[in-house]
């Protein structure tokens, strides 16, 4: 089966498929395995990742032997996790509840002003990133290159919003200073709409205990989808 027919596939139940339909169109693949209704793709953007759709454990289970010597799995539903982690070490696992912004939902207009990033952004960015310990300059430049990174400016970048490997928006913050001032609202609505110009559906993973950030997503009109894991074994 081709790429193309892949993605029409998983275009069936786009929500839950969203995050594999970008990562295939905008990163090299390395490997497909296909079982039954389940697909199983690796690809290389950061680090070589496995992103897996299956609605069936027996399936899951056929797959699982060629997990073999992987590291990285990405958007794991839950029950996707035990099977994964089966007689093997875990290094990290972060864990989010995925949100999606509904096609006709209405967006009002955004305050304050966002421009494209630019490159020598990403340094700074991942200096402010509280998320280190998951991602790195390169990808950050990486993703302001081919992504759709927005910032707010003054004398300096105050507030920033990008797009991850699997088109999900990400990494916003605001520096402290400028916070309860509505500039991550006008973000990710205008993060909203470049996407929706794409024809691409807006979508979060945002942690559970973040409760800032998920009381913002639900302001803007996120709706809960489910919830996902990334995983990284030893």
């Amino acid at each position: 089966m081709d790429i193309d027919k892949i993605i029409d596939k998983l275009k069936e139940d786009e929500i839950k498929n969203v995050n594999m339909i970008n990562f295939i169109k905008d990163y090299p693949i390395e490997d497909i395995k296909i079982i039954g209704n389940s697909k199983l793709i690796k690809g290389k953007s950061d680090h070589s990742w496995n992103y897996i759709s299956s609605s069936s454990k027996e399936e899951f289970k056929k797959l699982n032997k060629y997990f073999e010597g992987e590291k990285y799995f990405a958007v794991v539903e839950d029950w996707m996790v035990p099977i994964i982690l089966k007689n093997k070490e875990l290094d990290w696992k972060l864990s989010c509840k995925k949100l999606y912004f509904p096609r006709e939902k209405y967006l009002p207009n955004e305050y304050y002003k966002a421009e494209n990033l630019r490159l020598k952004d990403a340094e700074y960015i991942y200096k402010n990133s509280k998320y280190k310990d998951f991602t790195s300059k390169e990808y950050i430049k990486e993703r302001i290159k081919k992504g759709n990174g927005l910032g707010i400016y003054e004398d300096r970048l105050i507030a920033w919003i990008l797009t991850h490997d699997d088109g999900a928006i990400g990494f916003i913050n605001v520096l402290d200073e400028y916070r309860k001032k509505g500039l991550g609202k006008d973000l990710t609505i205008s993060m909203i709409k470049k996407l929706r110009e794409l024809n691409k559906i807006p979508f979060v993973h945002i942690e559970e205990d973040n409760i800032k950030s998920m009381n913002l997503a639900k302001k803007v009109g996120f709706i809960e989808d489910r919830f996902v894991h990334w995983i990284k074994l030893k």
